[in-house]
């Protein structure tokens, strides 16, 4: 009897008839504007929207819930940053003062927050400094934080099956100039169990 139950153990993988476990990340992104101080993330899936929300932007295929027959327990919340153009001296300084002055939470609406950090925080920067080039026209920051971009959560964040979830940025001071129309990402990552 052992045996057997060992060789059924050994012989399932990842993807088996009655379902599978996958590594998952769900992400969504909001593009960064001077008058609009929250975004809210996760509640308009792909092809949704003005303009039309494809694979680079989301991969969330339900509005704002988990879809049925999956669940997913997150551990970890990435983030990144695309920019449009080469950083100035003065896009640098309001990248780093949208870092220090902006909060993300995770909720569950109608419910309380999840989790709520800095975003200087989850971008894994401890100092946001930029010096004055020594050569002009050099446009690089001479105290160069090292960002990393993924934070991981102490108690993983289980989203049942038709959960609803929405991720919110929250500026606490406007968007420069210089960075509006730069589109910042939010990652849930975990581990995806889904129905076949």
């Amino acid at each position: 009897m052992g045996k057997v139950s060992n060789l059924s153990r050994l012989a399932r993988g990842t993807y088996g008839s009655g379902g599978e476990v996958l590594d998952k990340t769900l992400y969504d992104d909001c593009i960064l504007a001077a008058a609009v101080l929250v975004h809210r993330l996760f509640v308009v899936p792909l092809g949704g929207g003005v303009p039309a929300k494809t694979l680079a932007d989301t991969n969330m295929t339900t509005a704002g819930m988990i879809p049925q027959g999956q669940n997913i327990a997150v551990r970890a919340i990435k983030v990144w940053y695309a920019g449009l153009h080469q950083f100035a001296s003065a896009d640098v300084l309001a990248f780093y003062a949208m870092l220090a002055n902006t909060t993300v939470e995770i909720l569950l609406p109608g419910k309380d927050k999840l989790g709520e950090w800095n975003l200087q925080e989850l971008f894994g920067c401890c100092v946001t400094q930029a010096a004055t080039p020594a050569v002009a026209g050099n446009n690089e920051p001479h105290l160069s934080p090292r960002f990393h971009g993924i934070t991981p959560l102490n108690t993983p964040l289980v989203l049942a099956a038709l959960t609803p979830i929405e991720v919110r940025i929250q500026h606490h001071v406007a968007t420069a100039a210089g960075i509006a129309g730069d589109r910042l990402y939010v990652g849930l990552t975990g581990t995806m169990q889904r129905a076949s």
